[in-house]
């Protein structure tokens, strides 16, 4: 029997281009914040924390999910409850390791695998997926979330992050298709706190890195000249 994935795994899961490998690029910037946040809600389903006025409560430090303690051990180091939006900051810096905590969830359930890959002196590893069969379930059943609609909690967590994580034009490649799926979400209302969150720390990176750009191009060009 295949095994039950979390709604961050589905999300890393969904990012990996079914083809080729590797993050698909509408995704690749957002996505780790995208599982930054979908793991704060995971820690909400399993009731080890909640939400009190936009700031992260613990209420129980057990878990036996290894990226699920580090967390939490996180959160309980500091001195006071923080905001959603702060805890996205402040852990910017784990990004790197979070990512790769899910990735290896995903690793073994065997469902997908490293591949070491190299462009001239680059090195970098990238998912490669094994079991497409598990993909293509998983973009149906969020395909019928979407039209169909759902009351269930954690599927409505998991559409709440389809759009801050890029994954539209992957799940529905087809223009008026996509634009149908777009005004359905909509009108499920099913954002919540942390995927507002989410999307506001995806707009700051983005932000900056645009900026990083104009000014390394502006740089560029004046020494052109």
């Amino acid at each position: 029997m295949e095994e039950r994935l979390s709604i961050s795994q589905k999300i890393y899961f969904l990012s990996i281009h079914p083809k080729k490998g590797g993050i698909i690029s509408a995704a690749y910037t957002a996505l780790d914040y995208v599982l930054l946040g979908t793991l704060f809600l995971e820690l909400y389903l399993n009731k080890n924390v909640d939400f009190e006025n936009k700031r992260i409560v613990i209420k129980n430090k057990k878990s036996k999910v290894p990226v699920h303690r580090f967390l939490i051990q996180k959160l309980e180091k500091s001195k006071r409850e923080l905001r959603i939006s702060r805890w996205m900051n402040k852990l910017y810096f784990s990004l790197k390791f979070i990512r790769g905590e899910v990735q290896q969830g995903l690793i073994d359930k065997r469902i997908i695998t490293m591949r070491r890959s190299r462009f001239l002196f680059f090195r970098w590893n990238k998912p490669i997926i094994l079991n497409r069969q598990a993909v293509y379930r998983l973009v149906s059943d969020v395909e019928n979330f979407i039209f169909k609609g759902t009351e269930n909690e954690e599927e409505v967590m998991l559409l709440s992050f389809i759009q801050p994580a890029g994954l539209l034009k992957r799940i529905f490649p087809e223009k008026e298709k996509r634009k149908l799926a777009i005004q359905h979400i909509k009108n499920m209302k099913i954002d919540n706190q942390v995927s507002r969150a989410v999307a506001d720390a995806i707009s700051a990176a983005q932000a900056v890195a645009a900026s990083m750009a104009a000014t390394t191009a502006a740089a560029s060009a004046a020494t052109s000249s």
